[in-house]
């Protein structure tokens, strides 16, 4: 970084900014020019519960076209804040088909009444949102290329009843408690009882889970877990270079869009706007 004159306000809140920085879109990183300018434009109480959260709880996408807004709750000590985050996607220059951050809404002080929390499943190398609440084996169905059944119990099952023990996964993050039926049916050949797994016919996803579908018919040979290998098919990451956080950066033209959108306020505001988050789509 070149001319830092307050290094502070980027130090604050470390690579949480940086990391805001790297997803905002060229028409919002333009605005204030480096990372420095862009860090001090986003101190102040009013982004300091979002950038400084103790936990994010996001709610649904809705996309309409090329554009798409996503509610997040920053949680704090100091109290809870509700911003929305409008994203939109990038047609030109090095971050074409990217989804990148256009602006930021703080639009309730505290949990919104209309929020409502999205956590994500993770089944293999996919990733899906869900209401909460949600019973996670209807989830597991609906993510392409994975099923929550081996073999024959793909076509040969109870139907989501918690009697075959077949739909059973290994579980890690925020479920609620195993009922009477499902405890009494892990407690059954060939399951154990005392293993961590779970029949996501009877798991209500309460928050981000990691799932794991172990071999056999009823998913009951636990192994540890091996990393998951990166697919030929996956996107390469875009590196932001060192002249994009100077503000030397000569964008493409047509990356920068109108240039309404894409700022944020220092002033103590209800309402203000900013940053970034990619996908690409």
């Amino acid at each position: 970084m070149t001319g830092s004159t307050d290094d502070s306000a980027i130090a604050a809140t470390g690579e949480t900014l940086r990391t805001v920085f790297d997803f905002a879109a060229p028409t919002f990183r333009s605005k204030y020019g480096s990372l420095e300018g862009f860090a001090m434009a986003l101190s102040g109480p009013i982004y300091e519960r979002l950038l400084e959260a103790t936990s994010i709880d996001r709610g649904p996408i809705e996309r309409d076209g090329d554009r798409a807004t996503v509610t997040v709750l920053a949680r704090h000590p100091a109290g809870d804040r509700t911003y929305e985050f409008v994203l939109k996607k990038q047609h030109g220059g090095k971050y074409a088909g990217c989804w990148m951050t256009v602006s930021i809404d703080l639009v309730y002080d505290g949990v919104s009444p209309s929020f409502r929390r999205m956590p994500t499943v993770r089944f293999g190398d996919r990733e899906r949102t869900c209401d909460q609440g949600e019973r996670l084996r209807d989830v597991l169905l609906r993510i392409d290329g994975y099923s929550p059944y081996n073999e024959l119990a793909q076509v040969a099952n109870c139907g989501g009843n918690g009697l075959c023990g077949t739909c059973a996964v290994e579980v890690e993050g925020e479920t609620d408690e195993p009922g009477p039926r499902e405890q009494a049916r892990l407690s059954l050949p060939p399951h154990e009882g005392t293993d961590r797994l779970r029949l996501s016919c009877q798991t209500v996803v309460r928050g981000d889970v990691e799932v794991t579908k172990h071999d056999g018919l009823w998913g009951q040979h636990i192994q540890e877990r091996t990393e998951i290998e990166d697919t030929d098919d996956a996107p390469e990451p875009i590196d932001v270079t060192q002249a994009e956080y100077d503000g030397s950066y000569e964008y493409e033209t047509g990356s920068l869009g109108s240039g309404v959108e894409g700022h944020a306020s220092t002033t103590d505001e209800t309402t203000d706007r900013t940053q970034g988050v990619s996908d690409d789509q």
